[in-house]
Protein backbone atom coordinates (compact mmCIF):
# COMPACT_ATOMS: atom_id res chain seq x y z
CA UNK A 1 0.00 0.00 0.00
CA UNK A 2 2.99 2.20 0.77
CA UNK A 3 4.41 1.97 -2.80
CA UNK A 4 1.51 2.13 -4.53
CA UNK A 5 0.34 5.53 -2.51
CA UNK A 6 4.17 6.40 -2.99
CA UNK A 7 3.98 5.87 -6.85
CA UNK A 8 0.82 7.39 -7.45
CA UNK A 9 1.98 10.39 -6.16
CA UNK A 10 4.82 10.56 -7.65
CA UNK A 11 3.48 10.11 -11.19
CA UNK A 12 1.09 13.27 -10.66
CA UNK A 13 3.66 15.61 -8.84
CA UNK A 14 7.00 15.34 -10.86
CA UNK A 15 5.08 16.28 -14.17
CA UNK A 16 3.45 18.53 -12.56
CA UNK A 17 6.09 20.79 -11.40
CA UNK A 18 8.25 19.70 -14.08
CA UNK A 19 5.67 21.05 -16.79
CA UNK A 20 4.59 23.80 -15.11
CA UNK A 21 7.86 25.42 -14.62
CA UNK A 22 8.92 24.74 -18.17
CA UNK A 23 5.68 26.55 -19.51
CA UNK A 24 5.93 29.70 -17.69
CA UNK A 25 10.00 30.44 -18.33
CA UNK A 26 9.30 29.62 -21.72
CA UNK A 27 6.67 32.41 -21.38
CA UNK A 28 8.77 34.75 -19.90
CA UNK A 29 11.31 33.98 -22.61
CA UNK A 30 9.65 34.44 -25.55
CA UNK A 31 6.22 36.99 -24.49
CA UNK A 32 8.10 40.32 -23.75
CA UNK A 33 4.45 41.12 -22.06
CA UNK A 34 4.30 38.35 -19.75
CA UNK A 35 5.42 39.68 -16.33
CA UNK A 36 3.80 37.39 -13.94
CA UNK A 37 6.55 35.16 -13.21
CA UNK A 38 10.54 35.28 -13.63
CA UNK A 39 13.25 32.53 -13.54
CA UNK A 40 14.02 33.23 -10.04
CA UNK A 41 9.84 32.74 -8.69
CA UNK A 42 9.68 29.63 -11.38
CA UNK A 43 12.80 28.12 -10.25
CA UNK A 44 11.93 28.67 -6.38
CA UNK A 45 8.39 27.08 -7.10
CA UNK A 46 10.18 24.12 -8.96
CA UNK A 47 12.62 23.58 -5.66
CA UNK A 48 9.43 23.87 -3.45
CA UNK A 49 7.88 20.69 -5.68
CA UNK A 50 10.94 19.10 -5.90
CA UNK A 51 10.98 18.81 -2.05
CA UNK A 52 7.41 17.61 -1.71
CA UNK A 53 7.95 15.19 -4.43
CA UNK A 54 11.07 13.65 -3.54
CA UNK A 55 9.77 12.71 -0.02
CA UNK A 56 7.10 10.39 -2.35
CA UNK A 57 9.58 9.57 -4.93
CA UNK A 58 11.62 7.60 -1.75
CA UNK A 59 9.85 5.37 -0.67
CA UNK A 60 9.01 3.92 -4.78
CA UNK A 61 11.77 1.56 -5.19
CA UNK A 62 11.40 -0.46 -1.59
CA UNK A 63 9.56 -0.32 1.49
CA UNK A 64 12.49 1.60 3.21
CA UNK A 65 12.71 2.60 6.90
CA UNK A 66 14.10 5.70 6.38
CA UNK A 67 11.32 7.80 7.54
CA UNK A 68 12.91 11.14 6.88
CA UNK A 69 11.76 11.76 3.33
CA UNK A 70 7.94 11.63 3.94
CA UNK A 71 8.40 13.75 7.00
CA UNK A 72 9.87 15.67 4.59
CA UNK A 73 6.94 16.17 2.43
CA UNK A 74 4.69 17.16 5.60
CA UNK A 75 6.83 19.90 6.58
CA UNK A 76 7.52 21.13 2.58
CA UNK A 77 3.42 20.84 2.10
CA UNK A 78 2.82 22.81 5.89
CA UNK A 79 5.23 25.69 4.50
CA UNK A 80 3.30 25.92 1.62
CA UNK A 81 -0.32 25.42 3.19
CA UNK A 82 0.53 28.05 5.76
CA UNK A 83 2.11 30.78 3.67
CA UNK A 84 -0.40 30.41 1.19
CA UNK A 85 -2.85 31.54 3.93
CA UNK A 86 -0.66 34.10 5.01
CA UNK A 87 -0.05 35.89 1.81
CA UNK A 88 -3.98 35.78 1.23
CA UNK A 89 -3.32 33.28 -1.69
CA UNK A 90 -6.10 30.43 -2.15
CA UNK A 91 -4.75 28.15 -4.67
CA UNK A 92 -0.64 27.54 -2.80
CA UNK A 93 -2.97 27.61 0.53
CA UNK A 94 -5.27 24.64 -0.91
CA UNK A 95 -2.46 23.12 -2.79
CA UNK A 96 -0.51 22.89 0.82
CA UNK A 97 -3.59 21.11 2.60
CA UNK A 98 -4.15 18.51 0.06
CA UNK A 99 -0.72 17.55 -0.62
CA UNK A 100 -0.07 17.87 3.46
CA UNK A 101 -3.02 15.26 3.73
CA UNK A 102 -1.22 13.09 1.00
CA UNK A 103 1.90 13.09 2.69
CA UNK A 104 0.40 12.54 6.26
CA UNK A 105 -0.87 9.35 4.71
CA UNK A 106 2.31 8.67 4.01
CA UNK A 107 4.04 8.94 7.35
CA UNK A 108 0.66 7.04 8.33
CA UNK A 109 1.48 3.70 5.69
CA UNK A 110 5.39 4.01 6.71
CA UNK A 111 6.13 1.04 8.78
CA UNK A 112 8.57 2.52 11.28
CA UNK A 113 6.41 5.05 11.89
CA UNK A 114 6.34 3.83 15.56
CA UNK A 115 9.95 3.63 16.16
CA UNK A 116 11.02 6.96 17.90
CA UNK A 117 14.99 6.04 17.04
CA UNK A 118 14.01 6.42 13.28
CA UNK A 119 12.69 9.80 14.52
CA UNK A 120 15.52 11.42 16.12
CA UNK A 121 19.13 10.47 15.48
CA UNK A 122 22.51 11.83 17.90
CA UNK A 123 21.91 15.54 16.62
CA UNK A 124 24.46 16.99 14.52
CA UNK A 125 25.70 20.61 15.97
CA UNK A 126 27.41 22.14 13.04
CA UNK A 127 24.29 21.75 11.02
CA UNK A 128 22.14 22.62 13.93
CA UNK A 129 24.40 26.29 13.62
CA UNK A 130 24.05 27.03 10.38
CA UNK A 131 20.27 26.40 10.70
CA UNK A 132 20.51 28.94 13.42
CA UNK A 133 22.31 31.30 11.63
CA UNK A 134 19.62 31.59 8.65
CA UNK A 135 17.12 31.52 10.72
CA UNK A 136 16.49 35.41 11.26
CA UNK A 137 17.14 36.27 7.72
CA UNK A 138 14.99 33.57 6.44
CA UNK A 139 12.29 34.36 8.20
CA UNK A 140 12.60 38.40 7.32
CA UNK A 141 12.91 37.02 4.22
CA UNK A 142 9.71 34.94 3.90
CA UNK A 143 7.64 37.69 5.57
CA UNK A 144 8.61 40.18 2.73
CA UNK A 145 7.27 37.60 0.17
CA UNK A 146 4.24 36.91 2.28
CA UNK A 147 3.86 41.31 2.19
CA UNK A 148 4.50 40.75 -1.73
CA UNK A 149 1.56 37.99 -1.92
CA UNK A 150 -0.82 39.89 -0.32
CA UNK A 151 -0.17 43.18 -2.17
CA UNK A 152 -0.59 41.16 -5.54
CA UNK A 153 -4.33 41.42 -5.40
CA UNK A 154 -7.31 38.73 -5.01
CA UNK A 155 -6.35 35.40 -6.26
CA UNK A 156 -7.61 33.87 -9.25
CA UNK A 157 -6.95 30.38 -10.48
CA UNK A 158 -5.48 28.32 -13.07
CA UNK A 159 -2.46 30.21 -13.81
CA UNK A 160 -4.48 33.66 -14.60
CA UNK A 161 -2.78 36.15 -11.91
CA UNK A 162 0.35 33.77 -10.91
CA UNK A 163 2.83 36.61 -9.40
CA UNK A 164 0.77 37.01 -6.23
CA UNK A 165 0.88 32.64 -5.89
CA UNK A 166 4.84 32.59 -6.54
CA UNK A 167 5.25 35.06 -3.49
CA UNK A 168 3.51 32.95 -1.57
CA UNK A 169 5.39 29.66 -2.72
CA UNK A 170 8.86 31.58 -2.41
CA UNK A 171 8.01 32.36 0.99
CA UNK A 172 7.58 28.61 1.70
CA UNK A 173 10.61 27.69 -0.31
CA UNK A 174 12.25 29.58 2.57
CA UNK A 175 10.46 28.40 5.31
CA UNK A 176 11.04 24.82 4.49
CA UNK A 177 14.66 25.29 3.90
CA UNK A 178 15.12 25.66 7.66
CA UNK A 179 12.34 23.58 8.53
CA UNK A 180 14.09 21.02 6.43
CA UNK A 181 17.64 22.07 7.43
CA UNK A 182 16.89 21.53 11.30
CA UNK A 183 14.90 17.76 10.55
CA UNK A 184 18.91 16.94 8.92
CA UNK A 185 20.27 18.01 11.79
CA UNK A 186 18.17 15.66 14.01
CA UNK A 187 19.55 12.53 12.19
CA UNK A 188 16.42 10.74 11.51
CA UNK A 189 17.30 7.86 9.26
CA UNK A 190 17.75 9.25 5.79
CA UNK A 191 18.80 12.99 6.79
CA UNK A 192 20.48 13.02 3.84
CA UNK A 193 17.92 13.64 1.46
CA UNK A 194 16.44 16.80 3.82
CA UNK A 195 20.62 17.96 3.99
CA UNK A 196 20.79 18.11 0.53
CA UNK A 197 17.38 19.46 -0.46
CA UNK A 198 17.93 22.26 1.78
CA UNK A 199 21.43 22.88 0.42
CA UNK A 200 19.96 22.64 -2.94
CA UNK A 201 17.51 24.83 -2.53
CA UNK A 202 19.28 28.09 -1.09
CA UNK A 203 21.93 27.40 -3.95
CA UNK A 204 18.93 28.00 -6.44
CA UNK A 205 17.74 30.33 -4.78
CA UNK A 206 21.19 32.23 -4.67
CA UNK A 207 22.17 31.80 -7.99
CA UNK A 208 18.86 32.86 -9.79
CA UNK A 209 18.83 36.36 -7.67
CA UNK A 210 22.13 36.55 -8.52
CA UNK A 211 21.70 36.29 -12.42
CA UNK A 212 18.14 38.17 -12.37
CA UNK A 213 19.27 40.38 -9.49
CA UNK A 214 16.42 43.03 -9.88
CA UNK A 215 13.51 40.32 -10.14
CA UNK A 216 10.38 41.08 -7.93
CA UNK A 217 11.33 38.73 -4.84
CA UNK A 218 14.97 38.24 -5.54
CA UNK A 219 17.48 38.28 -2.69
CA UNK A 220 19.65 41.19 -4.45
CA UNK A 221 23.26 40.53 -5.01
CA UNK A 222 25.07 40.62 -1.16
CA UNK A 223 21.80 37.91 -0.32
CA UNK A 224 22.21 35.92 -3.21
CA UNK A 225 26.10 35.36 -2.04
CA UNK A 226 25.03 34.80 1.04
CA UNK A 227 22.77 32.65 0.52
CA UNK A 228 24.71 30.67 -1.98
CA UNK A 229 27.22 30.53 0.55
CA UNK A 230 25.37 29.05 3.31
CA UNK A 231 24.11 26.34 0.48
CA UNK A 232 27.48 25.19 0.35
CA UNK A 233 28.57 25.60 3.86
CA UNK A 234 25.88 22.95 4.52
CA UNK A 235 26.99 20.53 1.84
CA UNK A 236 29.88 20.60 3.65
CA UNK A 237 28.31 19.63 6.57
CA UNK A 238 26.15 17.13 4.75
CA UNK A 239 29.47 15.48 3.31
CA UNK A 240 31.47 15.69 6.37
CA UNK A 241 29.66 12.44 7.60
CA UNK A 242 30.30 8.96 6.35
CA UNK A 243 27.77 7.14 5.43
CA UNK A 244 26.53 4.30 7.82
CA UNK A 245 25.34 0.75 6.09
CA UNK A 246 21.64 0.41 5.04
CA UNK A 247 19.79 -1.05 8.25
CA UNK A 248 16.88 -3.01 7.45
CA UNK A 249 13.91 -3.24 9.59
CA UNK A 250 11.89 -6.16 9.53
CA UNK A 251 8.26 -6.04 8.94
CA UNK A 252 5.41 -5.91 11.62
Amino acid sequence: MLRSWALAWSALLVPLFLGVTALTVALWATDPQYTETTPVTDLTFLVLGAMIAVGFVSQVRRRSPRIAGPVQSVLASLALSLTGAAGGRVEPAVGGQMLLLASLVLVALHRSRFRSAHLVGRPDLPSALLVLIAAGPLTVYATHLIGLARAAGPSCFLGQCARGDRFAEMAATSVAVLVLGALSAARPLGWRLPAWSAAVAALVLGSSSLVIADAPGALGTVGAVLTMLWGLAFVVATMRQPRVPRVRVPGP
